[in-house]
């Protein structure tokens, strides 16, 4: 009993299970599991790598391996820098789905890894550079979309110590990788086929162990893959669902689809090229937002000052009206669907859903009225 109370100790965050939430256990096995997969073929690219560079050849260049390892550092760091300018702020949005992409790109780096060796040497420098590539997008989808994990499961304000017990629980991982490690790679080096084979198993289950840890994570904020569901369930049925069961069906492989790719929140005024009326104007004047048909999209433009409840409000709203045909005008609700909205939103809040910030990929644009 005292050595399982010190194994918790050391691997479970202080206050478990009361301090995480309640898919934490379940995701950090799964998550345990990948990890020790992707481990395993991390090897095995290791070892193509060292073939491919020459390790072993007594013909092989010492300067030219140099050149090869600081050419595939170099497009790393650069693809680094570009990736998160044009993604960093998605990743907060569909950490499922980002997560998930990074652990596939991480798998596609690895294949190209065991090819490289086959390659001449100018292509082998090109498939270093981009498997080089492909790792620097996956350390910072994986980095930020696990940062965001996390700070889903600290419920207690105690994110430090749940990375910190993560961390911890993955470098057990990783050493339960390098004993079964030294085994594989004299088992594997024997034969070309035995490694495809591992490869390919090892691939499928990190894949499936990742999916596994996706699903079961039950996000309490309103992302818009999450909203949307929710909304049109609304809509048909006029009850909200549950954290559980919208994360449950939740398309996060696939991405935005249907009236979710519809509804842009954060569009510039200068895009809908709007002419008001002076009633129009005075209801505008009153909103923290504007919402207005454009090439088959419901546009959000967001007020200056406006917060994320206006947000959702206005997601709401313009999901509502993509279900509408030919609309040409501003959106502006009634006075009947703003207190069915007042339902909806109560709703949310008692089964529990987080609507302290709204992670709806609004941009920074705002409109001031003029006074």
């Amino acid at each position: 009993q005292k050595f399982s109370s010190f194994l918790k100790d050391v691997f479970l965050p202080q206050g478990y299970p009361n301090s995480v939430s309640e898919d934490y256990l379940t995701y950090q096995f799964w998550d345990t599991l990948q990890e020790l997969c992707s481990s395993l073929n991390g090897t095995l690219a290791s070892h193509a790598i060292f073939k491919g560079m020459g390790v072993g050849n007594s013909q092989a260049s010492a300067l030219g391996a140099t050149y090869t390892w600081l050419m595939k550092d170099g497009t790393g760091m650069l693809s680094n820098i570009l990736f998160a300018w044009s993604k960093g702020t998605l990743l907060d949005i569909d950490a499922k789905r980002w997560r998930l992409f990074a652990d596939v790109l991480n798998d596609i780096a690895m294949f190209l890894d065991l090819l490289s060796p086959l390659a001449p040497p100018y292509l082998f420098t090109v498939a270093m550079c981009c498997t080089s590539v492909f790792r620097s997008l996956v350390g910072v989808a994986g980095g930020c979309t696990r940062a965001t994990i996390k700070q889903h499961q600290a419920q207690h304000n105690n994110m430090a110590d749940v990375s910190a017990k993560d961390g911890s629980q993955e470098k057990l991982s990783g050493l339960l990788g390098l004993l079964l490690s030294m085994t594989l790679i004299n088992v594997v080096a024997v034969s070309p086929l035995i490694t495809w084979i591992t490869f390919t198993v090892l691939t499928v289950l990190h894949l499936y162990f990742n999916y596994r840890a996706c699903s079961c994570l039950v996000m309490k904020s309103l992302n818009p893959t999450r909203y949307c569901v929710l909304l049109e369930h609304w809509f048909k049925h006029g009850s909200v669902l549950n954290p559980v069961q919208v994360n449950s069906i939740e398309p996060f492989i696939l991405g935005p689809r249907g009236e979710q790719s519809r509804v842009i929140i954060g569009a510039s005024l200068q895009d809908l090229k709007l002419s008001f009326d002076s009633t129009t104007d005075l209801e505008i004047n009153e909103s923290n937002y504007i919402i207005y048909p454009c090439k088959g999209q419901m546009k959000i433009c967001l007020r200056s000052g406006s917060n994320h409840n206006d947000q959702i409000q206005s997601y709401y709203f313009a999901y509502l009206a993509t279900q509408q045909s030919s609309i040409s005008h501003i959106i502006l609700p009634t006075t009947e669907q703003m207190t069915t909205y007042k339902e909806f939103l109560s709703g949310l809040s008692s089964e529990g859903w987080d609507l302290s910030f709204s992670p709806l990929g609004a941009s920074q644009l705002r409109y001031s009225p003029v006074s």
